[in-house]
């Protein structure tokens, strides 16, 4: 299996793209196709310095940071004209484990059919394993009519905990839809699903994007066996307290667009009775009021709803 590997990077991060470039070599891959966003200028010239060393390492380079909608995209149409067959796509810290790729390849050989796209493993993110081995694809992707994740139907459950049934012990399962780092396929699927949406910019772009497949009745797969770790926790990871009160440090451009993007993705799949999802929506803001009233990030909030609501897709 022929592979090209996409990563997008930005800023002064070149540090940990080039122990993910190692791994990715060592494993084997054909092709590494690297999107700079515009990274600081230091950055640059090692990824220059990389681009004259490595073989079959492809750099673009934007002269603004694109948000990951647009470099993903464009590292996807880059991919489409080399001649390997799949693609996996990586962030610029998913660095994988040594068996990583061969656990991947592995089990597309015995897949079934219907299954268009595989996901290596974050050890981080675990609400992905929980998923698999509980059965319970709501812990990705949400409830039905559920605001942001919010679900008043949770808080009762709180209250009144049910039974849990036994793991499954298996080591892949079903997923709704998956982040861009990890995921692995045939690049023939980007006929059936096309290109991520650029107007999303960043946030929930990728969850839109993987969505299509299973919209469109195909499976992705989580292989337990595939392991990346995240050798640079992200901002959710760290902060994983109380929501409304981990919002007030959180960045306005975060704030913003997973408030936004989130919206656009429940109206366009999850809402199926409006009165819940009105109670949600505004069980969810009285929170907000309560924790952030005083903080800048509650009219971010409130612009971020306004703009989802008139389907605003201009840049915050």
């Amino acid at each position: 299996m022929d592979v090209t590997v996409i990563i997008v990077t930005y800023a002064n991060r070149f540090s940990l793209l080039n122990r993910v470039v190692e791994v990715c070599l060592k494993s084997g891959v054909n092709d590494i196709v690297v999107v700079d966003n515009n990274s600081d200028k230091s950055s640059v010239d090692q990824l220059k310095t990389m681009e004259r060393e490595k073989p079959n390492m492809h750099i673009i380079w934007n002269s603004l940071n694109l948000g990951s909608a647009k470099a993903f995209k464009q590292g996807l149409q880059f991919a489409q004209k080399l001649p390997n067959s799949f693609i996996w796509l990586l962030d610029d810290d998913n660095q994988p484990e040594e068996n990583a790729l061969n656990n991947l390849k592995a089990f597309w050989v015995g897949k079934s059919n219907d299954v268009k796209c595989l996901l290596a493993y974050r050890p981080d993110r675990e609400q992905y394993k929980n998923a698999i081995e509980l059965d319970q694809q709501d812990l990705i992707l949400g409830k039905k009519n559920s605001f942001s994740g919010f679900h008043i139907f949770d808080k009762l459950h709180k209250l009144f905990p049910v039974k849990m049934a036994k793991p499954n012990l298996e080591r892949s399962g079903k997923i709704p839809y998956a982040p861009y780092g990890g995921m692995f396929f045939e690049k023939d699927l980007l006929e059936t699903i096309g290109m991520p949406n650029e107007d999303l910019f960043l946030y929930a772009d990728d969850h839109d994007w993987s969505y299509r497949i299973t919209k469109k009745g195909y499976k992705i797969m989580l292989i337990l066996d595939a392991v990346i770790q995240d050798i640079d926790t992200s901002w959710s990871v760290k902060n994983k307290g109380s929501y409304f009160r981990n919002i007030r440090t959180a960045p306005a451009i975060r704030v913003y667009y997973s408030i936004r993007n989130r919206m656009i993705f429940e109206r366009d799949n999850l809402v199926t009775n409006q009165i819940l999802y009105a109670l949600n929506f505004w069980l969810f803001k009285f929170f907000m009021m309560i924790f952030n009233y005083r903080n800048s990030n509650y009219k971010v909030f409130l612009r971020a709803v306004r703009d989802a609501k008139t389907n605003n897709l201009a840049k915050y």
